[in-house]
């Protein structure tokens, strides 16, 4: 499966709005455009999450992920090749049948409820009231199979794998990594993607990592920046971790982590490169696809 770095996507409408931003901080100039350091960070794999009792539901999950493998490559394929504007594919494509969660459908068999964080494109979007993006149509196909409608539940990213443990949702797709710490709380099913990492963010004219071509590399530049320097990412996500470190964690990554950088989280990676753009912080950790759309947005509004 190539790693295709998509020509749009915000994950958020306000990007839309930042083109005329001040810019500050590191290497200030007139320019608001920002750039992909395209030099993997970690290595991951993204799984569906089902809560630990239910192995009926885990086998069935694992069945159409494992008869529908190409087809989910090559849907992730066309997901990273759209053109995206505000947020949307500019065909305004998204996935029919899926609804949104209302109260009334909790413990409703006729429903198969999906925790999701969107804006977290293109794993999963909005289109209008619709629902778009890849987690949504893998969420469809586990549906179908199920003789279900999917209902999407707009749940907090990092507690996602809590409103699954909990029963408050039956799946959790959410571009979510598997990791020891989740498997504590949910059970993963077989991974549908294994070419997810962090990348490194920064503004346009910010040459810091330019030469970088190397993992070690990058941490060595990243070691060097001064106390203090200030780093965002999304809460809950890989990227924070790995500012922060979690190496004390037995379930963690087992990343160092950097003493001399601040992690700033936010709700979302999009606002995180918003602040950045307007100097708040000094680069941003994000997925690979998800800082590729983000890029692309923020440089077609500056």
């Amino acid at each position: 499966m190539k790693k295709l770095i998509a020509t749009t996507l915000a994950a958020v409408a306000a990007l839309a709005t930042i083109g005329m931003a001040s810019c500050g901080g590191d290497n200030n100039n007139d320019t608001n455009k920002v750039k992909l350091i395209d030099v993997s960070l970690s290595s991951e794999s993204y799984g569906v999450a089902v809560n630990k009792s239910d192995a009926a539901l885990l086998e069935s999950v694992n069945k159409v992920l494992t008869e529908n493998a190409d087809e989910i490559a090559a849907m992730i394929d066309v997901y990273e090749s759209k053109n995206y504007e505000d947020d949307v594919p500019t065909d305004n494509s998204y996935v029919e049948g899926v609804v949104t969660y209302q109260e009334s459908m909790s413990n409703n068999d006729a429903y198969l409820v999906m925790a999701t964080d969107a804006p977290f494109a293109p794993w999963e979007y909005k289109v209008g009231e619709n629902w778009g993006g890849i987690d949504i149509e893998i969420g469809q196909m586990i549906a179908e199979e199920l003789g279900k409608t999917l209902a999407v539940k707009q749940t907090a990213f990092d507690t996602i794998c809590m409103a699954v443990n909990n029963g408050d949702a039956d799946i959790g797709l959410a571009g979510l990594t598997i990791t020891p710490a989740r498997q504590n709380t949910v059970t993963f099913s077989d991974p549908y993607y294994n070419e997810a990492y962090q990348v490194i963010v920064v503004k346009e004219n910010d040459t810091r990592f330019d030469d970088c071509k190397t993992t070690a590399e990058i941490e060595a530049k990243l070691a060097e920046l001064a106390n203090g320097t200030k780093v965002g990412s999304q809460t809950g996500t890989t990227g924070a971790k790995y500012i922060s470190g979690d190496k004390d964690d037995p379930d963690g990554f087992g990343f160092n982590g950097y003493a001399n950088l601040t992690l700033k989280p936010y709700d979302t990676h999009a606002d995180a490169v918003r602040d950045m753009v307007n100097g708040q912080v000094s680069l941003c950790i994000v997925d690979n696809l998800v800082a590729a759309q983000i890029v692309a947005q923020i440089n077609a509004a500056a």
